[in-house]
């Protein structure tokens, strides 16, 4: 059973357990249990078989009464009591931008534009060329991260337009982020378990910041840009870049706006500034495999140790390094000493050098 002190009988105790007591209540001989025809035998078996299944049925209720154990479907229940439903998927948006040298190119809605790896993006509003650049908006046509597109890169067109090269620019195309993890979620629900909303206290904003896509971590700062102004510090739980693109956090301004206190202060939605802190590592055994394992354990712990106004303990990552798969033994090079996160900064891994 699910973290009670109730055991769950096994399928042999219970046909002992059933056996037994038909040959007792019988006033039989209990060494016709043996015997593998007689009614007692046959009885504790079926009957066992039923119990069995009663008592499995009661060990999945008891793991899913409470979000922490619960299956995703129960999750959604327990979720939708709460008011915490899981972050879909989002399409990531921008521009494509063309360098043309005559005026007055028009390029229709619902065009479709390709990445070199195929992922397909539609216009989402008629644009015309002026002063030798055009811009046009687009939406990925897929929801998710996959979307989400480095400034520059070549976005081509699936059809030919008149006046105008195959080949474009991407222009600050983001904000598309995947289905919210289900552990990420699971952890939002539980937080709705331990926190009230007070009306606009720090944890309000914090709750609703995590409410939108692309955000999983959360801080706010009183008095950030003025007395009574409220700052919300956003980020993400992304290992490698934890750092919210423009249109999230503009998403979390929208968002968390409306649902602050009437009467309250002004808003500032932003994201956090990275603190980058590299590495020197001398290992052993020095591969590939222990490297990459060391690296993992590294990003791990910055999510969890790497928080404004933290202290990154040169003993902590040591034990990060110390209990990656395959290692044996290490030096720490650098850093030499505790690294100390300042307000409005998140840590971030940079350069791991291996000496």
């Amino acid at each position: 059973m699910a973290d009670s002190g109730f055991t769950r009988p096994t399928l042999p105790q219970l046909i002992t357990t059933i056996r037994n007591d038909i040959l007792t209540r019988l006033a039989a001989d209990s060494t016709l249990a043996a015997l593998r025809r007689t009614d007692a035998e046959v009885y504790g078996r079926v009957q066992a078989a039923a119990v069995h299944t009663v008592y499995g049925y009661i060990d999945y209720l008891a793991r899913n009464l409470l979000p922490d154990l619960a299956d995703e479907d129960w999750l959604t229940r327990h979720a939708n009591m709460k008011r915490c439903p899981r972050k879909a998927a989002t399409f990531a948006a921008g521009l494509v931008r063309w360098d043309v040298s005559t005026d007055g190119i028009p390029i229709p809605a619902g065009v479709t534009i390709q990445r070199d790896d195929l992922t397909s993006f539609t216009t989402t509003a008629k644009a015309t060329s002026a002063g030798g650049v055009l811009r046009v908006p687009v939406i990925c046509n897929t929801p998710g991260k996959v979307g989400n597109t480095d400034d520059g890169l070549a976005m081509r067109l699936v059809s030919p337009i008149t006046g105008l090269t195959s080949a474009g620019v991407a222009d600050s195309i983001q904000g598309g982020a995947n289905v919210e993890d289900v552990e990420v979620w699971r952890a939002r629900v539980i937080e709705r378990w331990y926190w009230t909303p007070q009306g606009g206290a720090d944890g309000d904003y914090e709750v609703w910041a995590k409410e939108v896509a692309g955000i999983t971590r959360a801080w706010t700062y009183r008095h950030w840009s003025g007395r009574g102004t409220v700052g919300v510090m956003v980020a993400s739980s992304d290992l490698v870049n934890p750092i919210p693109d423009a249109a999230t956090v503009s998403a979390a301004q929208a968002y968390i706006e409306p649902r602050a206190p009437v009467a309250g202060a002004d808003i500032y939605a932003f994201a956090a500034s990275p603190h980058v802190v590299d590495f020197q590592i001398r290992l052993n055994p020095d591969t590939e495999e222990v490297r990459y394992a060391v690296e993992a354990e590294l990003r791990s712990m910055m999510l969890r140790d790497g928080v404004p106004e933290g202290v990154f303990k040169l003993s902590r990552i040591s034990e990060a390094i110390s209990i990656a798969t395959g290692e044996y033994s290490h030096t720490l090079v650098s850093p030499a000493a505790d690294v100390s996160i300042a307000k409005g900064e998140v840590g971030v891994v940079g350069t791991i050098s291996w000496t």
